[in-house]
């Protein structure tokens, strides 16, 4: 395919697409070898647990797919602004603003404790 659009062929005789889909294949499954050799050499090398929680939990099946659904309000699926930055923030273990500094409860106050406070 690459000689094809070099050679600004207008014929398509000499493309293989079962290769091309092959080679494909073969560089995406090489590309996520080496992400996950990099995703790992972070993990190991941190001493941040949360750091390490929040790539552990970053890579499960589904982990982002709440990013692409339609935004359904009849099923709860709708967040206003604030709610997705602060979802936004929560995955990324990135500090949320203007919280208390302490619980309803008495307890001081941090993202771990509000999600667990009954």
């Amino acid at each position: 395919l690459k000689k094809l659009i070099i050679g600004q062929e207008s014929s398509l005789d000499g493309y293989q697409a079962g290769a091309v889909a092959e080679v494909t294949s073969d560089c995406l499954k090489d590309k996520e070898v080496r992400l996950l050799r990099r995703v790992s050499a972070i993990v190991s090398n941190s001493s941040d647990e949360g750091l390490k929680r929040s790539i552990t939990l970053a890579q499960e099946k589904g982990a982002g797919a709440w990013l692409t659904v339609l935004p359904i309000s009849s099923l709860g699926w709708v967040l206003n602004k604030e709610e997705f930055r602060d979802a936004l923030r929560l995955r990324y273990g990135w500090q949320i603003p203007n919280i208390p500094a302490f619980c309803v409860c008495g307890k001081k106050n941090s993202v771990d404790h509000t999600l667990i406070c009954k």
